[in-house]
């Protein structure tokens, strides 16, 4: 693959620690893109899940490695945890072989936006109902994402596709749906509410970019189920990119935000 190149490179949820990350294939991206600016939007490291069924994979090491190994580079590395790695909420302010290490970040694109960037988890307890339904739909989540990589790992070895099970059913439940536009809303509404014109998030695994009572919400997805990013061109656009075996496939958004700027 050539490399492309980049003003500012999004990317969240990778899991490493846990089976369903797949870290060999971000780092086939990694490889094959690059960037002034690289924010790792939180649950980078499952923490979480590794406290219970720890899954560290010499893929995984890898990955670490090429971070730091960007992060000591001339591209500037920002890690702003998650739920899955809070414990390094504690680490705020500081850096990490190079990596800086903060709870949000301010980010304005070349076009002029501003856009809030944050894992996401912050806005849980304003759209969480609590209920033993959302209890029990987060433990079948994580079960079925693990079924997932051993159904997939089958599917390779006769020449089939990657195809995520987990994201075709969870498209298909309304309570699913439901929460995820709550989350879609509450995000734009809490960035709005600050004066910024969008949020840049991960946190609940589905990438998105749309325009929500004029604040522009972006989710850049994961790399578990989508594996996708969202990055900002020269000319301060952001794109959506995914990854695919072979080569990433890219998505314009909100193309008209340098004419918007300029017209303003």
């Amino acid at each position: 693959m050539t490399t492309k190149h980049f003003r500012t490179l999004w990317l969240s949820d990778v899991h490493l620690g846990a089976i369903q990350s797949r870290a060999a294939d971000l780092s086939d991206f990694l490889s094959a893109v690059s960037a002034d600016t690289i924010y790792l939007v939180g649950d980078i490291v499952d923490l979480e899940r590794m406290k219970v069924k720890p899954t560290f994979l010499e893929s995984h090491r890898a990955l670490l490695g090429k971070l730091v190994a960007i992060a000591q580079g001339p591209t500037r590395v920002v890690y702003i945890p998650g739920n899955h790695d809070v414990e390094f909420r504690q680490m705020a302010g500081q850096s990490l072989f190079g990596v800086e290490i903060r709870l949000e970040a301010e980010h304005i694109t070349e076009a002029g936006d501003r856009y809030l960037v944050f894992h996401g988890d912050a806005l849980d307890a304003a759209i969480r109902k609590g209920t033993n339904l959302e209890k029990f739909a987060s433990a079948a989540y994580t079960l079925l994402v693990e079924t997932d990589v051993r159904f997939n790992a089958l599917r390779s070895r006769f020449g089939g596709r990657f195809s995520p099970l987990a994201t075709r059913i969870k498209n298909r439940l309304k309570a699913a749906n439901e929460y995820i536009e709550r989350f879609e809303n509450t995000a734009a509404s809490y960035a709005g509410g600050r004066g910024f014109d969008g949020v840049i998030c991960g946190h609940i695994h589905r990438p998105c970019a749309r325009d929500i009572d004029g604040v522009r919400y972006v989710n850049d997805g994961d790399w578990v189920e989508h594996r996708s990013a969202v990055a900002e061109n020269a000319a301060g656009e952001l794109e959506l990119l995914r990854y695919r075996s072979g080569g990433i496939d890219l998505e314009p958004l909100f193309p008209d935000s340098r004419r918007r700027k300029l017209a303003a």
